[in-house]
Formats: structure tokens, C-alpha cells, sequence
């Protein structure tokens, strides 16, 4: 049975977060280094729908492996760099600097990867989506991090200014430049809880139009997106 295709105007009051994770529990295995991956859906009335994105988000404890630096090398290239920016190589241990810093020491929350259709970037939402995810993984201590580097290598684009134009996006949530190319924040402090409420009501303006296709089995595709509302949101004029 044919369904035709359905457009519906939507904000991102109709959109939702999914978490998932995956425990092990052989005790031989190491979980100091835990993985969630988050997905950004459109919402419908039974809950998550259509899909538009996802974050990719690591959560460490350096008290429960030998050294979290080994521990991020064995995952990947991406979180061994943050990692050893983080901590100190030999011992595992936060650097000094670092730990003068934070507000209370704890967890490192580290922002993995982070996709979202390409006909939805531009305005921030990214970001935003991510920080809520941020939010409501970390409980107020520690550090939360990440690189700001494009996962697409463009050949027209210079990749320092693909680094710094992420920067200043990441920026907009309360990430500044720590070292080596990292961007820390600090959850202990308010930043990252009023940066996500003046974000949040940026976003209430915005409006897209998404064209649904579905499927005899029920699931859809987005075949089409247009801005139909928008507020200008210039980028903070300091990284501080």
C-alpha cells in the first residue's frame, strides 16, 4: 500500500533524545571507559521516530582501570588524543593544571563524534542537542571535552579554519580552549546550564518544514527539509 509523503512543521519541541548503552558483565572486562550512543529523533506520540542524528558520547573513570590514557588508546586515535591531553600519560593521573581548574574533580565526559543532517546544520542545533546530552549524562563534576574537528575532511576547506569555525560553535555551550587542540567545560559551574537555556530560546523561533515518507513496515525517511523560520544568532564575541 502506498503512502503518500506527509509535511509537518516542527520545532524542536518535537524532537527527542535516545540513550543507549551497552554494560558487560564479565569480570575479566574493563569498565572504565563506558560508551553511550545517543540518538536525535523527530517525535511522535508512541515516542522516538525518524531519525536526523546521533552523538557518540565516552564517559571515563580513571579509578576503575591501571591508566585511562591506555585504556583510550586501545578505542580509538580520537579519544587517545583528548585522553592523553586530559591526563597525564605514564600515571593516568589529571594533570595538575586540569585538576586546579575544576570546579569538583570526577568523571571526564568526552563528546565522541557527533552527525546530524546535513540539511539541518547551520543553525546550532547540533550543538544544542549534544549539550542537553551533556546535561543529562554528567552529574556536575569533573570535566566535559572534545575536538572540534570536522569528521569529513573537505579538500576546498583549510582544516585549522574547519577547527576553528567548530570552535566557535562549541563555544555558543560554554567550551573554551584548553590544550593541543581540546575544548574543555567545566560542569561544576552554571556555563553550561545557562548557555543551554539562552540556546533553548534561541531555538524556539525556528521552524522546519519535514517532508515524511513511509514504508509499508512503518518506518520513515525525512526526503526533504526547508527553513521556514529563523532568528540570526551571531557567535559569542569571546571564548572565555
Amino acid at each position: 500500500m502506498h503512502h503518500p509523503p506527509i509535511v509537518e512543521c516542527l520545532g524542536v519541541d518535537d524532537m527527542i533524545l535516545t540513550y543507549s548503552s551497552e554494560h558487560w558483565i564479565d569480570p575479566l572486562g574493563e569498565d572504565g571507559v563506558q560508551y553511550w550512543d545517543v540518538g536525535m529523533h523527530v517525535k511522535e506520540d508512541a515516542g522516538p521516530g525518524t531519525s536526523f542524528g546521533s552523538a557518540r558520547i565516552c564517559v571515563a573513570d580513571e579509578y576503575r582501570v591501571a591508566n585511562i590514557v591506555h585504556s583510550f588508546d586501545t578505542l580509538s586515535s580520537d579519544l587517545y588524543r583528548i585522553g592523553r591531553t586530559l591526563y597525564d600519560e605514564k600515571t593516568g593521573d589529571l594533570r595538575d593544571d586540569l585538576h586546579e581548574l575544576l570546579a569538583l574533580p570526577g568523571k571526564a565526559t568526552i563528546v565522541d563524534e557527533v552527525t546530524i543532517d546535513r540539511r539541518l546544520r547551520g543553525h546550532g542545533l547540533g550543538v544544542y542537542l549534544t549539550g542537553m546530552a551533556l546535561d543529562y549524562l554528567n552529574h556536575g563534576a569533573g570535566v566535559i571535552a572534545l575536538f572540534p574537528g570536522p569528521l569529513e575532511r573537505d579538500d576546498n576547506t583549510n582544516y585549522e579554519q574547519a577547527c576553528a569555525s567548530l570552535g566557535r560553535a562549541w563555544s555558543r555551550i560554554g567550551f573554551t580552549p584548553y590544550n593541543d587542540g581540546t575544548w574543555i567545560l567545566d560542569p561544576g559551574m552554571t556555563t553550561l546550564d545557562n548557555a543551554l537555556r539562552r540556546e533553548r530560546e534561541r531555538l524556539q523561533h525556528h521552524r522546519w518544514n519535514m517532508t515524511f515518507c513511509y514504508e509499508e513496515r512503518g518506518l520513515s525517511t525525512i526526503s526533504a527539509i526547508t527553513m521556514v523560520k529563523s532568528i540570526p544568532h551571531p557567535f559569542p564575541n569571546r571564548l572565555s
